[in-house]
């Protein structure tokens, strides 16, 4: 009995060492970023989901103040639509929200797309381990990183570098409070632009992902949404993501293309980089479109006198102080 007692003890030590180095090894920005998601226990009714466009130009709390609606901006940089499907299908698991709005900036981009090595873990590593994670890891990552992503620590030498060195840069400019979105500051000269309504002539590697994406949603009462965010791009990036109308034509599935709506968006003033990502500027007049378009459009409750949202208040209160100390109103700067 002794002999199976320390074996037993020897086993629960080594998986609770596992266990606390996979903590200490994931990053600070997967908790910022997606921390306030596990962590919430209310209905979530909104997920914004895509690229670094989506991320800096949606502000979830800001659609709060003004709506009421409880959302959460899912999206992370250099995100393959193939990434947004895993994205929705673990989230769905903990929050089920009543629409989905997805981008499609990255519909000419394949599913195995090489995609940035952190970032990648800025996502998995907030997920809980489960079969599910597994499965998602395994569908969009080659089988030589699958542990790595199971369990950071066992092959994330970067990682372990940041820890011994006591540097670890931030990958998004993003709090707790600010309901997965980020906020850049500054102002960036855009590149050219010349806006065309062509359509690109074949079909992308994204397109496909995109309809499983909208099966997922549909099969879990879901109202899907294609969106796409106003940059300074070029032609053909505009003709590719301007065919995402024939898919939802086709599907019968809105496609919100704010290239052609009354945004409000100046690329020379809303815009923090020449790729246009929006600054606070910007967003703020991108968020409050989407949140008059959706309120119109769907049954989504207003949860702003609700006292089991009470949370949310706080972090509105915490968002705006930050907002007005990091890019104070009018200023310019």
């Amino acid at each position: 009995m002794k002999r199976i007692l320390s074996v037993v003890l020897l086993l629960l030590a080594v998986v609770g060492g596992l266990l606390l180095c996979d903590r200490a090894t994931r990053r600070d920005d997967a908790e910022r970023k997606f921390g306030s998601f596990f962590s919430e226990k209310q209905d979530i009714d909104v997920f914004f989901m895509g690229t670094s466009h989506v991320l800096d130009g949606v502000t979830p709390m800001e659609l709060w103040r003004d709506y009421g609606i409880s959302a959460y901006n899912m999206a992370t940089s250099s995100e393959t639509l193939g990434m947004t499907e895993q994205i929705l299908k673990l989230c769905i698991q903990t929050h089920k929200p009543k629409v989905a709005v997805i981008d499609v900036y990255y519909i000419d981009k394949p599913d195995d797309l090489e995609w940035t090595y952190s970032y990648r873990h800025l996502f998995f590593d907030a997920v809980p381990l489960s079969p599910a994670k597994f499965d998602a890891v395994r569908a969009i990552l080659p089988k030589g990183e699958w542990l790595e992503f199971m369990m950071p620590f066992s092959l994330y030498h970067s990682r372990w570098e940041e820890l011994l060195s006591g540097q670890s840069a931030r990958l998004v400019d993003c709090e707790p409070f600010m309901m997965g979105s980020e906020m850049r500051v500054g102002h960036g000269d855009p590149l050219p632009y010349t806006r065309t309504h062509d359509v690109a002539a074949d079909e992308l590697p994204g397109e496909a992902a995109l309809r499983r994406i909208i099966d997922t949603c549909r099969s879990n009462g879901i109202e899907p949404v294609l969106m796409a965010l106003p940059a300074p791009v070029s032609e053909e990036e505009q003709m590719e993501m301007n065919r995402a109308q024939l898919l939802a034509d086709e599907l019968g599935v809105p496609f919100l293309n704010l290239f052609d709506e009354a945004t409000g968006i100046d690329f020379t003033t809303d815009c923090y980089d020449y790729l246009g990502h929006m600054n606070p500027d910007g967003a703020t007049k991108l968020t409050a479109f989407l949140g008059a378009w959706l309120s119109e459009r769907y049954d989504l409750t207003d949860h702003r006198t609700d006292a089991a949202y009470a949370a949310w208040n706080e972090k509105l209160e915490q968002y705006e102080a930050y907002r007005a100390e990091h890019w104070p109103a009018a200023s310019g700067t």
